[in-house]
């Protein structure tokens, strides 16, 4: 019943971001439920009974040159692993084409840390959504990606080359300094 119950949150989450961060925490519990998970399932059904529909509204807008991403971590959010769970939201002008929520695999040792991840999962997606517009001919002139964070650190750890002081920070998240770099 619980893991039904998930599968089917998981398949509304894929449009709704009002639930999309409960629902990746119910399924973290999938091997394994708890009756502490099953009151969690419980409360996202009762908030979902009076929301059942969730409208997405696009009006028509000028055109923009622009992706606008906004980043944000819960530091350490998971009492049980200490991970950090990392979401966002990508837009185009007024318009919201993607949100995203999960759990980082990486465990980071400060917030600077954890947020300079969710700079560059959000860099990552707006990327492949600039390349497909590009490819697809359908907004060929988005030329600049903005990413906002709340987080000092993380822009300066973006801003500079290398790992500097921060000798943790995996190697493979390295390459959006070179994409700020090269002013992209």
């Amino acid at each position: 019943m619980y893991r039904a119950s998930v599968a089917r949150g998981n398949y509304l989450a894929q449009d709704r971001s009002d639930i999309q961060y409960a629902v990746k925490e119910l399924s973290r519990a999938m091997s394994s439920p708890t009756i502490n998970d099953q009151k969690k399932l419980k409360r996202l059904a009762r908030y979902l009974i009076n929301r059942e529909r969730a409208v997405m509204k696009y009006d028509s807008q000028s055109s923009y040159r622009s992706i606008e991403v906004w980043s944000d971590t819960d530091y350490a959010g998971c009492e049980r692993t200490h991970k950090s769970s990392t979401g966002g939201v990508v837009k185009m002008g007024n318009h919201v084409i993607k949100t995203w929520g999960n759990t980082q695999q990486i465990i980071a040792l400060s917030s600077g840390e954890a947020e300079y991840y969710a700079i560059a999962k959000g860099g990552s997606i707006s990327i492949g959504i600039k390349t497909l517009l590009n490819e697809l001919g359908i907004f060929p002139k988005v030329r600049v990606i903005y990413i906002n964070t709340d987080s000092s650190a993380a822009k300066g750890i973006a801003t500079r080359r290398g790992l500097g002081k921060i000798r943790h920070l995996d190697i493979d998240e390295l390459w959006l300094q070179d994409q700020v770099q090269k002013g992209k």
